[in-house]
Order: structure tokens, then sequence, then C-alpha cells
């Protein structure tokens, strides 16, 4: 991702509204990449959630383990941001990515971030200011996150459309090998409501599923998601 393509997403969030641009370019230097293959977890606990996490490329969900059982909350594709308050505190308790395509994250670690910006006061002040006005709109991320089977289900097929989609004459033919029980692990569903939302799909002439998966309303998919 260019560093003006980060650039637009970090301007998409609340923290870093009128933070200059020189600086803000200045921080986006300090961030690494993550690289996750298919299946790979990032646990979110301690010290690797320390920080804002940026989907430079791919599709990750966000899982939440409590009580033995695991809750998928929502999925990520390129361009989305994770938690811009992680950089200040813990706000991942039982809670870790797991990759559902091969993804690059960004990563701006909370110590660099913290090394840079003492040296800047109105810098300092300004997100400060700003993090006071997200904090004060924020829910714990496991309700900030919790997304509905329908919507989770949108995001993780407008991230395979975007990845291996395939212009044919009916739609968008996702070209990966797929069975419904592996969309249902991917966004975490019963089987039944995961027969249902595709239903629903079908029936609004978003999917075609007579031989492969084919997008057939992308728009409409997008608007879903």
């Amino acid at each position: 991702m260019s560093d003006t393509r980060v650039m637009a997403v970090l301007r998409g969030l609340a923290l870093w509204q009128q933070v200059p641009d020189e600086e803000l370019l200045e921080i986006i230097g300090l961030m690494r990449y993550l690289e996750l293959s298919t299946g790979d977890k990032l646990d979110l606990r301690g010290e690797a959630g320390e920080g804002l996490l940026i989907v430079d490329e791919g599709l990750v969900k966000l899982v939440e383990e409590s009580k033995g059982w695991e809750t998928t909350l929502d999925i990520f594709a390129d361009g989305s941001c994770l938690e811009e308050l992680a950089l200040f505190g813990p706000a991942f308790t039982s809670h870790w990515l797991m990759a559902l395509y091969p993804s690059r994250l960004l990563k701006l670690d909370k110590l660099a971030f913290a090394q840079y910006i003492k040296s800047r006061p109105e810098t300092l002040w300004q997100i400060l200011e700003n993090t006071a006005a997200l904090a004060s709109q924020r829910n714990p991320v496991s309700e900030l996150y919790r997304q509905p089977l329908q919507v989770r289900l949108a995001r993780y097929l407008l991230g395979l459309a975007l990845h291996r989609g395939i212009i044919s004459a009916g739609g968008l033919v996702i070209d990966y090998p797929l069975q419904v029980a592996d969309i249902q692990a991917a966004i975490g569903a019963r089987e039944g409501e995961m027969i249902a939302a595709l239903r629903s799909l079908v029936a609004q002439d978003v999917l075609d599923l007579s031989e492969r998966l084919v997008v057939t309303n992308l728009d409409q998919l997008k608007a879903l998601a």
C-alpha cells in the first residue's frame, strides 16, 4: 500500500484529524508489515495487540474466545483499520485475527508511536483531544465489531471477489475452491443459518450458486457489506 493510500485510510479515522500531513507521513514511516498465510492466527492479547492495525491486502476475521466458545465478530478486507485506541492501552482481552486469504497487515506499534509523539507536544495534544472524543463514543471491542451474519457473509464474499473475481457473462466468478462448510467456518455461522443466508443472497439476485459461486450484483453486495 502506498503512503498516499495509507494516509487516505488514516484521514478517514477520528484519531488523526487535524494532524499535519508531514507528521502523518512520518508516523506512516514507523509502521511495519506483518505477513499472514491462509489459516494463520495473530493473537491480539498482550503486546501483540498493542498498536494500530491496517489490512494492507487480504482478508482477515476478528474472533473472540470466551468460556470455550469462539465467536466471529467481523471480517476485514483491504484498507480496513482495526482499533485505533489499542495504541494507548489494552483493547483486546480474548481476541485474535485469522487470515481467510493470504494477507499483509500494517502495524503501528504502541512503543514506536509513543517514542515519536513525545517530541511533538502540539501533535500530541491534538491526538489527545481526538482520543477523548473517540473514547466517549466507543463500546468494548466485542460490541464494536459484532456484525450480523449477513454483513459478515457479504464482507467475506466481497473480499474474495476483489482478490479472486473473474469477469464473466454472468457476473464475477470467484475463482477459489469453496464449499458451504468453508464459508460457514470462515464467517462463524451455524449450518442452518449459513444456508439461509446464502439462499437470501440468491433470492436478492446477488449470487448465483447453480454451478459456481458467482457474484451477479456487485453493487448490491457492497451495499450489504
